[in-house]
């Protein structure tokens, strides 16, 4: 078991055809971010197209494995509730919620896009996350890297579905990223304690 210096947090999304995992280091005791986490410590994303279900707790224990950590080391959960796939949202936030409870630790949802974002952008850019939602469409959401040397975003605005055409005028100048989701962006949100409703655009 980790001190509480070193506790860790899990980041989790299954809204796209990757099931992304990462932990975290959570913030040190007396610190003022909710958002912030520390450095990675480990990070499974592995395409399953739809076989997340079948597949998710099983990653999740070769996560700890590759992480060194117990269950235990856990303090909160961050997890991606959509815009995406019906099925995949369900089954991350499902898995999520029944962790928190099982372990008693907090659970945080964050728009799944905000994952989609890339390392790129420097403290204080924003970028435009794109999701394919078929027919001509995406859902899209704008965010903004915070300060520091970790991942760590927030959200501008909300996600919307709109025409792939119509994106650089909705978004003008923003650079745009499709992925594949990186799970530590949603783990440094796990204590601030988003709303755990799928968003189904």
């Amino acid at each position: 078991m980790t001190t509480d210096a070193t506790k860790l947090l899990l980041g989790i999304d299954s809204a796209t055809e990757y099931l992304a995992l990462s932990l975290v280091r959570a913030p040190a005791s007396g610190s003022n971010s909710q958002v912030h986490g520390g450095e990675e410590v480990a990070r499974l994303v592995t395409h399953l197209e739809r076989d997340h279900a079948a597949r998710i707790m099983a990653q999740l224990e070769e996560l700890l494995q590759l992480a060194g950590a117990q269950r235990t080391d856990v303090a909160a959960i961050g997890v991606g509730v959509g815009p995406g796939s019906y099925t995949g949202v369900r089954i991350g936030v499902a898995t999520a919620v029944a962790l928190g409870r099982a372990w008693s630790v907090a659970v945080g949802g964050s728009s799944s896009l905000l994952a989609l974002l890339g390392a790129e952008l420097q403290p204080g850019q924003q970028g435009v996350a794109l999701l394919d939602a078929r027919k001509g469409n995406v859902y899209a959401l704008a965010g903004q890297r915070l300060p520091g040397q970790h991942l760590a975003f927030e959200p501008v605005g909300l996600p919307v579905k709109l025409p792939r055409t119509e994106v650089p005028s909705r978004f003008p100048g923003l650079p745009a990223f499709e992925g594949p989701p990186d799970a530590s962006i949603l783990a440094r949100r796990a204590l601030a304690g988003g709303p755990l409703e799928p968003w189904y655009l």
